[in-house]
């Protein structure tokens, strides 16, 4: 038996009961379709381009020697060690290397997890509070997994409006954009479609070193409306049904997803960590 077919037999039916579904009344919703998908491996391409000199008579040596000089020059310039950054073909990694990720790079670590959550989600809270400090704890921070979140709006309509406010902030700081996700879930009960905007700029304000006013001005005029809708876009090619969704890799290779309020245990069976 090979290696997915035992994490296929660990993985209990709970996996498949989703989480929060609701549809909020931000025009950009989610829908769902099937996809299948092929897998394919990271590869790493190194390319070395070296050049040398040949030294001749004594008349010929100190232009020899400038000449070896320019040489090595261009070599060092044009010494390259590519890295491709590649990903399996599943709908969830399409644009990967450009979501927040906490860890090493997608794909480059033994296991990879995105997963999608909505700020107004509780069964997101469950997650943000239980099993994903264990997983930072345990495998992020040694470079075990690496960890990426994508959102999507689909409970509360102040949902919506906390995603751009995080875009926005992740395109200037990500750090901010870590803490202020941190914030929402962390007080998820004490927001509104009333009150996000203004709160946020508080936050942000006295949390972090970006300016407030900014990231609500982005947020209310929907600046970062291409990366919103790319979050939207793959979360209804993988046919995700709610959330908190994560989507587990390991080895380059798709697993499965894991859906709804699940435990630190089963993620780390899942991903074989």
């Amino acid at each position: 038996m090979n290696r997915r077919t035992l994490l296929k037999a660990a993985v209990p039916a709970s996996l498949f009961v989703a989480g929060c579904t609701s549809q909020s009344d931000e025009s950009d919703t989610t829908g769902s379709t099937h996809t299948s998908t092929t897998h394919t491996s990271t590869t790493r391409t190194t390319e070395t381009t070296a050049t040398s000199t040949t030294e001749t008579t004594a008349e010929q040596e100190t232009s020899s020697t400038s000449q070896s000089t320019t040489e090595q020059t261009t070599t060092t310039t044009q010494e390259t060690t590519t890295t491709t950054q590649s990903a399996p073909d599943h709908p969830s990694t399409s644009g990967i290397f450009d979501e927040p990720t906490r860890g090493p790079a997608p794909f480059s670590a033994d296991a990879t997890l995105i997963t999608f959550e909505d700020p107004s989600c509780p069964n997101c809270v469950y997650f943000e509070e239980n099993t994903y400090p264990k997983l930072k704890r345990n495998h992020i921070d040694s470079g075990e997994l690496s960890f990426v979140l994508r959102t999507i709006p689909v409970v509360e309509q102040w949902g919506a409006s906390a995603i751009y406010a995080l875009e926005a902030t992740h395109v200037r700081d990500e750090q901010a954009f870590w803490d202020l996700k941190s914030h929402y879930f962390s007080n998820q009960d004490q927001f509104n479609n009333e009150n996000v905007l203004s709160k946020t700029k508080i936050f942000i304000d006295q949390e972090t070193q970006l300016d407030g006013q900014e990231i609500i001005r982005d947020a209310r005029s929907k600046a970062q409306k291409k990366q919103v809708q790319e979050d939207l876009s793959v979360a209804k090619s993988a046919n995700l049904k709610g959330t908190p969704t994560s989507i587990a890799f390991r080895s380059g290779e798709y697993v499965t997803k894991i859906v709804g309020r699940q435990s630190y245990s089963i993620f780390k069976n899942v991903l074989g960590l």
